[in-house]
C-alpha cells in the first residue's frame, strides 16, 4: 500500500508539471502607489544584469526587484520605447530619441540624439496571426513567445497564453487578476515569467508557480479543512463545501455536505505543549525556534509555523534538516490567523489558508528554484544635509558622513531574476536584532551619532544560510571632537593655564611690589610725618623763639622807652643842672639801642625760619612794598598790637596806624577784609 500511495503522489505531481496542458499563473500587480509615476505604461525591457525598464508618460522607470526608481527627461516628456543593450538604455519618446548612462554613483544620465535610431533599437516580436476568434475580438497589442509558450496582450481582454498550437491554455483579464485590460508591451524574463505594461499599471506574470491560489476568498470563504482524493480536491469552509481538480484552468463547484463529508479525515496538529524539544532548539529550526504551530506530513516531514513563513523540515534520527521555507510576504499574501493554516497531502503538495483565498503549494518547485543565487546589492546610496542630496558611490563597502547629516537612505537591489525579494538588515553598533523582512530595498538612518558601524543585509532564500553583505558607516565627529581640535583644546589649555599662572605669578609680584612700596610709602611717610613732627617741632621751638625774641625786644624797648621818658623827665627838673653833652650822649645811645639794625637782622632770621618765605611771597607779589612795610607785615603776621609794633619800631602809635593804613592800598585790599587775617593766611 504504501508502494502504491507513492505512486499516486508522483502522478499528481506529474500532472501539476504538465504546463503544455495546465498552466497556473501567479500575478503581481505594481500600482502608482508603488512605483509613483504615470499609470500609463508603453514599452518593457529587460537588462542582462536584472534591471527592468519601463517607458512610463512620466519618463523612464527602473526597478531592481525591491526599489522603483523614476528618471525623468529634461522637458518631462513621455517615453513610448525602451531597450536595452551593452550597458546602454535606449528610448524614444515625444521629444525624440536618447540614450541613457549610469554613472558612479548610481544615477542615471539622459543624452538626446538628433538622428533617430534605427527601428531594430526597439524591435518586438512581431504577431503573425491567426489565433483564436476569441483573442483576435480582443484587438491584440502586443506579443512575446517563450520555448512552450506564446503570449498575446490584448486591448480589451488582458493577457492569452496560448501554447505552440496556438490553443489558449490561460486567460488573464482584470475580473480576477489583473488591474487593467489593456496591454500595451509584454516582456519576457525568462520561460516562466513575463512582465506586462498595462494602460494602468505593471504586471509579473509568473507561469506555473510553486503556489497559485486555487479560490479567493470571496469565492469559497475561509478554509476549515480539504483532503485530495486521486486529482479532486475537496474543502470545507465556513461556506460550506467545494470540490475541483487540481489542474490550474478548473475552479471550485459547490457540493453537498453530506455527500463529501466521509471524505474527510482527522489532521493532526501539536499544540505549543506537544512540540517535540527537538523543535525548540534555535539552531536546528533558525527562525522557526518556538514555532505557532506544527503539521506532522508523515513521521519524518512536518510543517513549522511562526508568524507568515512557513518551513518544511526533515527529522532523521533526532537531527533536525531545513528542506525549505516560504515567506509569504514574497507573495503579498497572508497566513490565516485562525484554524488550520497549512493541510499537507504529501512532501510535495500542501493546501494553505491565507486571507486572500485557498492556495495550493508546491514545495518541489520551490526546492527546484533554488539552484541560482542571486546575491543582493546596493543600488543607490545618497544623505541629506543643510545644503541638500549628496550621492555616494553605490559599489563601494564604506562610507563616511559629516556629523550634522539628516539622513542616511540606502536603497538594495535584489534583482528581478531572484523568486525572494525580501530583505531584512541589522545595524551593529545600534541594534543586536534583525529588521523585519520587507520588501522595499529603501534603507533610511537619521541623524546617527557620531562613530562606526556595520550595516548588515541579508536576502531571503527558501533554504540555507542568508546571502549577507556588510557596509561600514563611519560617522565623522564635529570638527571640535576632532584629534585636532583636542589637540588645540590641549594647546589652548595649556596656553590658559600658562597664562594663568604667569598672570597669578604676575600678580603675586605686583602684590609683593605693591606691599613692599606700600612699606616703603609708610616708611616715607612715616620718616616724612617725623621730620613734620620735628619741623613742627622746630617751627614751634622757633616760634616761640621768635615770641620770646620779640617780646624781649619789646620789653627791651618799652624799657629804654620808659628810661628814655624818665631822663627826659630829669632833664627837665635839673635843667642846665644836667651835662647837655651826657644828656645827649646817653639820649643817643638808647635811640640807637631801639633802632639796632642787627636786631632786626636777628628777628628776620627767627622770622624766615618759623614763615618761611613768607617775605619772598611778599616780594614777588607786592615789588612795591617798602622794608618798614614788610617789617610791619611780619609784625602783623605774629599778631602784635598796633601798641607793640609802635614799640619795637619807636614810633608812636598813630604813625603805626597811618602806616597800616596805606599798606592796606598797597596790598589792595577793601574795607571789609581784615588785613591781620590776609596776612596770617598769605
Amino acid at each position: 500500500m504504501r508502494n502504491w500511495f507513492n505512486i499516486l503522489c508522483l502522478l499528481m505531481v506529474w500532472s501539476w508539471l504538465r504546463a503544455e496542458e495546465n498552466t497556473s499563473v501567479l500575478v503581481q500587480n505594481y500600482t502608482i502607489n508603488d512605483y509613483e509615476a504615470s499609470c500609463q505604461n508603453w514599452d518593457i525591457s529587460i537588462s542582462y544584469r536584472g534591471i527592468l525598464y519601463v517607458a512610463n508618460n512620466s519618463g523612464l522607470l527602473e526597478f531592481d526587484g525591491n526599489t522603483w526608481l523614476l528618471h525623468t527627461l529634461p522637458d518631462k516628456s513621455s517615453l513610448m520605447k525602451v531597450s536595452f543593450h551593452n550597458d546602454t538604455v535606449f528610448s524614444r519618446g515625444e521629444s525624440g530619441d536618447g540614450y541613457w548612462l549610469r554613472d558612479q554613483l548610481g544615477g542615471m544620465h539622459y543624452t538626446p540624439v538628433e538622428t533617430p535610431y534605427p527601428s531594430y533599437y526597439f524591435e518586438e516580436d512581431t504577431l503573425d496571426g491567426p489565433f483564436d476568434s476569441e483573442i483576435m475580438e480582443a484587438c491584440p497589442l502586443a506579443y512575446a513567445s517563450t520555448q512552450r509558450l506564446n503570449f498575446i496582450g490584448t486591448e480589451r481582454h488582458g493577457l492569452y497564453i496560448t501554447d505552440k498550437e496556438r490553443q489558449i491554455v490561460h486567460h488573464v483579464d482584470a475580473s480576477d487578476l489583473l488591474l487593467d485590460n489593456m496591454v500595451r508591451n509584454i516582456g519576457v524574463q525568462d520561460n516562466n515569467l513575463v512582465w506586462l505594461a498595462l494602460d494602468n499599471g505593471i504586471a509579473q506574470v509568473d507561469i506555473n508557480p510553486p503556489l497559485f491560489m486555487l479560490g479567493g476568498r470571496s469565492l469559497v470563504g475561509q478554509l476549515y479543512d480539504a483532503e485530495l482524493v486521486d486529482s479532486t480536491l475537496y474543502i470545507k469552509t465556513n461556506r460550506g463545501y467545494f470540490q475541483r481538480s487540481i489542474r490550474p484552468n478548473d475552479s471550485f463547484v459547490p457540493v453537498r455536505g453530506e455527500d463529501v463529508a466521509q471524505v474527510f479525515t482527522p489532521k493532526k496538529i501539536l499544540e505549543p505543549g506537544e512540540f517535540p524539544a527537538m523543535f525548540r532548539n534555535t539552531e536546528h529550526t533558525e527562525t522557526f525556534a518556538d514555532p505557532e504551530n506544527i503539521y506532522p506530513v508523515n513521521d519524518e516531514l512536518y510543517w513549522l509555523v511562526k508568524g507568515n513563513e512557513a518551513g518544511l523540515f526533515a527529522v532523521d534520527g533526532g537531527t533536525v534538516r531545513l528542506k525549505c521555507r516560504v515567506l509569504f510576504d514574497n507573495y503579498n499574501l497572508n497566513l490565516a490567523t485562525r484554524g488550520q493554516r497549512i493541510i499537507p497531502f504529501n512532501d510535495s503538495l500542501s493546501v494553505v489558508a491565507t486571507m486572500q483565498g485557498v492556495l495550493l503549494l508546491n514545495t518541489q518547485k520551490i526546492m527546484a528554484s533554488m539552484t541560482q543565487l542571486t546575491m543582493p546589492a546596493f543600488r543607490r546610496i545618497s544623505y541629506k544635509d543643510n545644503r541638500g542630496e549628496h550621492l555616494l558611490p553605490a559599489d563601494t563597502t564604506e562610507i563616511s558622513l559629516p556629523y550634522n547629516f539628516q539622513e542616511l537612505n540606502i536603497y538594495v537591489g535584489t534583482t528581478i531574476f531572484t523568486p525572494n525579494h525580501q530583505i531584512s538588515y541589522r545595524l551593529d553598533g545600534i541594534s543586536t536584532e534583525w529588521s523585519e523582512w520587507q520588501k522595499g530595498g529603501k534603507i533610511s538612518f537619521v541623524q546617527l551619532p557620531e562613530g562606526e558601524y556595520d550595516l548588515r543585509v541579508r536576502k531571503y532564500v527558501a533554504k540555507g544560510t542568508w546571502p549577507e553583505m556588510i557596509l561600514h558607516i563611519k560617522v565623522r565627529p564635529a570638527w571640535y571632537n576632532t584629534i585636532y581640535a583636542y589637540i588645540l583644546y590641549i594647546l589652548v589649555g595649556w596656553f590658559i593655564v600658562s597664562g594663568g599662572i604667569r598672570y597669578h605669578l604676575r600678580n603675586l609680584r605686583k602684590e609683593e611690589a605693591a606691599k613692599k612700596a606700600q612699606e616703603k610709602q609708610e616708611e616715607v611717610h612715616k620718616v616724612e610725618q617725623m621730620k613734620n613732627e620735628m619741623l613742627e617741632s622746630e617751627l614751634h621751638r622757633k616760634n616761640n623763639e621768635l615770641t620770646l625774641q620779640t617780646s624781649a625786644l619789646v620789653k627791651r624797648n618799652q624799657a629804654i622807652r620808659s628810661i628814655l621818658e624818665e631822663f627826659e623827665r630829669q632833664k627837665e627838673v635839673l635843667g642846665d643842672r644836667y651835662p647837655n653833652k651826657l644828656y645827649t650822649k646817653l639820649h643817643t645811645l638808647m635811640e640807637e639801642t631801639m633802632e639796632n639794625k642787627a636786631d632786626w637782622l636777628l628777628f628776620e632770621s627767627y622770622f624766615n625760619s618759623a614763615h618761611q618765605s613768607f617775605l619772598e611771597r611778599l616780594r614777588q607779589q607786592y615789588a612795591d612794598l617798602t622794608t618798614g612795610d614788610l617789617r610791619i607785615c611780619c609784625l602783623l603776621r605774629m599778631n602784635l598790637s598796633t601798641k607793640e609794633i609802635a614799640s619795637l619800631m619807636n614810633v608812636s602809635v598813630r604813625a603805626i596806624e597811618l602806616r597800616r593804613y596805606r599798606l592796606r592800598k598797597r596790598l589792595g585790599l577793601d574795607g571789609e577784609t581784615n588785613l591781620v587775617d590776609f596776612l596770617m593766611d598769605f
